[in-house]
């Protein structure tokens, strides 16, 4: 099945651009979206599997649209595609809950690899995209009975994450996450991964 993309850009000459390439590599561009607030509507009317994301739209910028989407669809796969090159921009993306980072300048190639990397749950970064320190968020009090890195886990089990993207984020490898990820579901007592995300969910907004 081939996978569906939203593509979110404020110039029409590259999101046209970046709709045709995708297209002709195989991919199902569902919609295209001028501005955050459009790109938020057009992820919750469409679920796509993949967002093609800029940071610098108007109304509501990409980082901020970035996080309004995988907060409200863990499946959604969002990878950023902008001028920025700076590691703020690339952490604030990351941290915002984007799977995957790349200049515009990136070939055509990178685009797609990173649209695909996505769509399997895995974190790309472009070629010259400056990788951030991996840093652990502070263990959320909402989370008991949880060891630091647990509850850092957790956190990012929380945002929808896959194992590979919380492993490069906590520079840990997939395998130690895994190993995480069981034991965060033994101690919230969750019969799978969909139920603890909507019990980490609950507990920190309660």
């Amino acid at each position: 099945m081939r996978a569906r993309v939203l593509v979110v850009d404020d110039h029409p000459v590259f999101r046209r651009g970046m709709t045709a390439l995708l297209r002709a590599s195989g991919f199902d561009v569902v919609a295209e979206a001028a501005s955050g607030t459009e790109a938020v509507a057009a992820a919750a009317r469409e679920l796509p599997d993949v967002v093609l994301m800029d940071l610098g739209l108007p109304d509501l910028g990409g980082a901020a649209a970035t996080e309004r989407i995988t907060a409200a669809h863990p499946d959604v796969r969002v990878v950023v595609v902008t001028s920025y090159d700076d590691e703020a921009s690339v952490r604030a993306a990351l941290d915002a809950g984007a799977d995957g980072y790349v200049t515009k300048d990136a070939s055509p190639d990178q685009i797609v690899a990173a649209v695909e990397a996505a769509r399997m749950g895995a974190l790309w970064l472009g070629s010259g995209v400056p990788r951030p320190g991996a840093t652990a968020p502070a263990p959320a009090p909402a989370l008991p009975g949880l060891s630091p890195r647990e509850a850092a886990v957790a956190e990012l089990v929380g945002k929808g994450l896959s194992n590979p993207v919380i492993a490069t984020r906590l520079g840990l490898s997939p395998k130690t996450v895994a190993n995480y990820v069981s034991t965060v579901l033994l101690r919230l007592g969750a019969a799978d991964r969909a139920e603890a995300i909507r019990l980490i969910r609950d507990r920190r907004s309660g």
